[in-house]
């Protein structure tokens, strides 16, 4: 099994923990989306994901996160949801200028995480093996993701829209080679 070396995962008591290193996009994120999805059905409801050594992240990656920031949102209860810790400021940004950080909660105060934080880089060594993904796994993730970030912001549609077009027409032009 191929390891992806910029996700490292775990959990710390109620908390699911997400490292990366590298980049996170549409290529390398099946394997954390199966993670998160796992981490929410087993009635985790608190994702922190730790961007100090990543280097980028594109839309698929954010809207992902933004599936789960939402789902935890409709539920209501007090310390759910997504939180971003040690971002740059272009990681940011990123999740900001789509409006996104009503829900995708970007930590400011480095002291609020500090100690698990620690913890979590000493002890957090499971790096998530990479999801080895087909063509069409691949671009119904980037269509849920991208559609989402449509429904979340209406001024995303206009930034969205050519693409998820796109993946539908290719998705239904691979359905008639099937």
């Amino acid at each position: 099994m191929k390891v992806c070396e910029a996700f490292l995962v775990g959990r710390l008591g109620p908390v699911a923990w997400v490292r990366i290193a590298g980049c996170a996009n549409q290529h390398n994120s099946g394997g954390l989306k199966d993670f998160l999805k796992a981490q929410f059905e087993g009635g985790c409801r608190h994702f922190v994901i730790d961007l100090e050594e990543c280097k980028g992240i594109d839309s698929t990656f954010i809207g992902l996160l933004y599936n789960y920031a939402r789902k935890m949102d409709e539920e209501s209860e007090p310390n759910n949801g997504v939180e971003i810790i040690s971002s740059s400021e272009r990681n940011a940004k990123s999740i900001q200028k789509l409006g996104l950080d009503i829900l995708i909660h970007i930590q400011s105060d480095e002291e609020k995480w500090s100690k698990e934080q620690a913890m979590v880089r000493e002890n957090i060594g499971r790096p998530l093996p990479e999801k080895e993904q087909t063509r069409q796994e691949r671009a119904e993730m980037v269509l849920d993701a991208h559609e989402i970030l449509m429904e979340s912001n209406k001024a995303n549609e206009s930034r969205f829209r050519d693409v998820v077009n796109l993946i539908r027409q290719d998705m239904d032009s691979d359905c008639g080679n099937v």
